[in-house]
């Protein structure tokens, strides 16, 4: 194997244009859009990936920028000057990825090594391979990134390759992929730097900021492919890093909102009231927003401490109404508790982003509705409704695949809102509609909202009578932001429309 690729590496030699040690590489950074119309549209918030390893190669010399499609065109001209071209990319965003490496290669003719990375080709390399990219960067790229840039820069023998970890690439014509017998080695957090976020092309004045404090998850969700991209287990930033990333921010953004992207911020509870008391004696109360477990609830005391931290919005995985399904999703959460524990957010002040998942084997029409009901009468702020994705990495996927239930084969259809599986408790093309033409359309009515913004003002109200809300102002602007955050959801509701009635087509 390793003959084949130094005698790869020795034909191929102009392929990959050598430059001097002492220049400085240029690296420009990629990450695609999604492909439709959905409930973000227009929301300016990238993914860390990229700015992360991106501020490492800066730390090492190097210059780059990040052209992430939701916040600024690619101008391809930039393109045409990099040493290096790095993407990133979800599953639904990959075919728009392949196409940017076709277009690379075949219109703007280059030759410098294209790098990819993400959640999709971590658990599909070979496709990634196959479709262009040089080199795929499996699960984390913090330790194999900047070890490949070492390698390209001083000399790039061969042999050193294979030592890069969760490293795939073409020897010859076969696909290789990096593996070990022995644990993965999972990066510690406090050995990463603060991802700079200027180094994002048109990301000068953003509306919201976001910040990871942790990585990895336990739980084990049949849907979800994070147990398997970053481990089974919590890893943590010590909340001194995490107060010093605030303050980084804040002397280029000001007091900006921050979004902390974590899968659960509150997967350590002591640790997040820490966390919250460390923000609270530092002066760095703002608006946060961040994505926490419902059974958060189970702990009032430190729902509190987020509120007196300035959370005005938590994202929740409700996931379904129906317990057979959170039983089979691994959810380990009742439904007869939903209601108790959304109202020790809301007694707070602290908005609820709800997002439910519809399509489990158990589901039916009248579990869509019974969703629609409960959405309403629980007073939740705002909604997503997704249809169940086989997501690669997932354990569902897997059984999907072997059960011949993939139905769509389209990865930019992995998105949420279009069935790509064969339901059993009801027709694909009676959960497309039952999903976006009546449960979204209905959450997202006129009436709703206006309900919802007297409804949360009366709440702040009530928290300043009774002390449990401090940061009034910052209540006052969360509830407003509710308001325009819904009247969006429901002008997307309306764009999003013809593109669902036209995949309703290929579901009859």
């Amino acid at each position: 194997m390793l003959a084949i690729l130094l005698g790869k590496q020795k034909d191929n030699k102009n392929r990959f244009l050598i430059k001097k040690k002492e220049n400085l590489m240029f690296i420009v950074g990629i990450e695609p859009r999604a492909p439709g119309m959905h409930i973000f549209t227009g929301v300016r918030l990238p993914r860390l990936g990229l700015p992360l390893l991106f501020t490492m190669a800066k730390k090492m010399g190097h210059q780059g920028e990040i052209y992430c499609e939701d916040i600024a065109p690619i101008d391809w001209e930039r393109v045409r000057q990099a040493d290096i071209i790095c993407i990133s990319s979800i599953t639904s965003t990959i075919p728009r990825a392949y196409d940017f490496i076709r277009k690379i290669r075949k219109e703007l003719k280059l030759t410098v090594p294209i790098l990819i990375g993400g959640p999709h080709v971590t658990f599909l390399p070979d496709e990634a391979l196959d479709h262009g990219a040089d080199y795929v960067f499996r699960h984390e790229a913090d330790l194999s990134f900047p070890m490949w840039l070492k390698w390209w820069e001083n000399g790039r023998d061969p042999r050193e390759l294979f030592d890069i970890p969760d490293l795939s690439f073409k020897v010859g014509s076969e696909n290789h992929h990096n593996t070990t017998n022995l644990p993965r080695q999972w990066v510690d957090l406090d050995t990463l730097p603060t991802p700079d976020l200027r180094l994002i092309v048109g990301f000068d004045k953003p509306s919201v900021i976001p910040l990871i404090t942790s990585r990895g998850c336990p739980w084990d969700c049949d849907f979800c492919s994070e147990y398997e991209m970053f481990g089974n287990e919590y890893r943590f930033r010590s909340k001194e890093l995490v107060i010093d990333d605030l303050r980084f921010y804040d002397s280029i953004y000001g007091e900006t909102p921050v979004f902390i992207a974590d899968d659960n911020a509150a997967a350590n509870p002591t640790r997040l009231k820490q966390l919250c008391v460390s923000i609270v004696s530092n002066g760095l109360v703002r608006e946060f927003s961040c994505q926490v477990r419902l059974d958060l609830g189970k702990r009032p005391r430190i729902v509190a401490m987020m509120s007196m931290a300035g959370v005005t919005r938590v994202f929740v995985g409700y996931e379904s109404t129906n317990q057979r399904s959170l039983d089979a999703a691994g959810k380990k959460l009742k439904f007869a508790d939903m209601r108790k524990l959304t109202k020790v957010f809301h007694r707070y002040g602290i908005a609820i982003h709800a997002m439910w998942v519809l399509g489990f084997d158990d589901d039916t029409i009248e579990t869509v509705k019974q969703t629609i009901r409960c959405c309403i009468r629980w007073g939740i702020e705002t909604t997503q409704f997704l249809i169940l994705v086989p997501i690669p990495g997932a354990p569902l996927y897997r059984r999907f695949v072997d059960q011949g239930r993939i139905i769509v084969h389209n990865w930019a259809k992995y998105d949420g809102l279009h069935v790509t599986f064969r339901p059993l408790g009801m027709t694909a093309l009676q959960l497309q509609v039952a999903v976006m033409l009546d449960a979204m359309p209905r959450v997202y009515n006129l009436w709703q909202t206006y309900k919802l913004l007297v409804l949360n003002n009366l709440r702040t109200a009530w928290g300043v009578v009774t002390r449990r809300t401090k940061h009034p102002r910052i209540n006052m602007r969360g509830n407003i932001a509710t308001f325009f955050a819904r009247l969006g959801g429901r002008i997307a509701i309306k764009k999003i429309r013809p593109q669902v009635t036209k995949y309703l087509e290929s579901l009859k």
